[in-house]
């Protein structure tokens, strides 16, 4: 063979190369190892995610006919459980290969419901071993009124509640001790003023 039959055999090889290429496509598994459900976005894509399950989709990568192009595309993935705290992280999909980012848990949560006649203006938490508390755990402008219920993500630790029940008085509130909670564990309080952390267990039947 000629050096210009090898040099076009050659230029032809890396045409079909190039225009067959790798895979254009490369494939992301957003597995959620979190406790609680995900809700949030992939790639703009608004995507629920129960506990334990995977969300899978394919990203186009980019390039066209004999062009060689990128071997990686960016993908933000954004959202929140009720524990996991609220990201935003940009995940790098490779092309012709599945990508898997994991959701885990990251914080704790509170279920409060106010079971008093009065609405709970502001809840704050200090740790267990600290005088001070810390600001409104509440949205702004947001009260619990009675029968109502809201969801706090509070980090794992021992915490004190301080719990504003009086729209009247800001001096009237108070205090429930000692809450130990752990990452991915969720609490459930049915408050009324004198509650105590942890409720009594019920008395065992008679025999």
């Amino acid at each position: 063979m000629t050096k210009f039959g090898i040099r076009a055999l050659i230029a032809l090889t890396i045409f079909a190369a190039g225009f067959s290429g790798c895979s254009q496509e490369g494939t992301l598994v957003i597995k959620n190892s979190a406790t609680t459900e995900f809700t949030g976005f992939v790639d703009g894509t608004q995507v629920t995610i129960d506990p334990s399950d995977s969300y899978e989709t394919t990203v186009y990568i980019g390039k066209s006919l004999a062009v060689i192009g990128p071997d990686q595309f960016p993908v933000v993935i954004s959202g929140s459980a009720t524990t996991k705290l609220s990201f935003s992280e940009e995940v790098d999909v490779i092309s012709g290969e599945t990508t898997t980012f994991k959701i885990a848990d990251d914080t704790g949560a509170l279920i409060f419901t106010n079971m008093h006649l009065r609405s709970v203006n502001e809840i704050a938490s200090r740790p267990c071993d600290s005088l001070t508390f810390g600001p409104n755990l509440l949205e702004a402008n947001r009260t619990i009124p009675p029968g109502s219920t809201r969801t706090i993500q509070l980090a794992a630790g021992c915490w004190d509640l301080r719990i504003n029940y009086d729209s009247l008085s800001a001096e009237v509130f108070q205090v429930v001790n000692d809450v130990n909670i752990e990452t991915g564990q969720i609490i459930e309080i049915e408050w009324t003023p004198g509650y105590v952390y942890p409720p009594p267990a019920p008395p065992a039947p008679a025999r």
